[in-house]
């Protein structure tokens, strides 16, 4: 008989890919939060740089002659194009780092300690 003691997590409350089921499912309970969070702030981020771009663009066609105004508005277009850069930039780091490691990004699996 084993026991499970490490990331071994069982919650009915939680869907079945996430650790309700039995608990062999526990050691990628913990993974797959991270995984989720991770893809979450990117997705987050790329879209707060669109957001930004947009604004950025408004800022320029409003802003008629005014000689600050287009200054301002063309730095924030560049900032928001830099943002979605270094957003893709991550996402390439994040699956490169998983496919160099072997690692399955969506599921990292925690090591579990069995007590004999």
């Amino acid at each position: 008989m084993e026991t499970h003691l490490l990331a071994q997590l069982k919650n009915p409350v939680l869907p079945p890919g996430l650790g309700s089921g039995d608990y062999t499912q526990g050691g990628t309970v913990l993974g797959k939060l991270i995984s989720g969070v991770v893809g979450m702030v990117i997705i987050i981020a790329f879209i707060l740089s669109f957001i930004y771009l947009t604004v950025g663009a408004v800022r320029w066609i409003t802003s008629g002659n005014d000689k600050a105004g287009l200054e301002a508005a063309r730095n924030t277009i560049l900032h928001a194009i830099l943002g979605i850069i270094i957003v893709g930039a991550a996402w390439a780091i994040v699956k490169l780092v998983g496919q160099f490691l072997g690692l399955n990004i969506e599921a990292l699996p925690i090591p579990v300690v069995t007590q004999l």
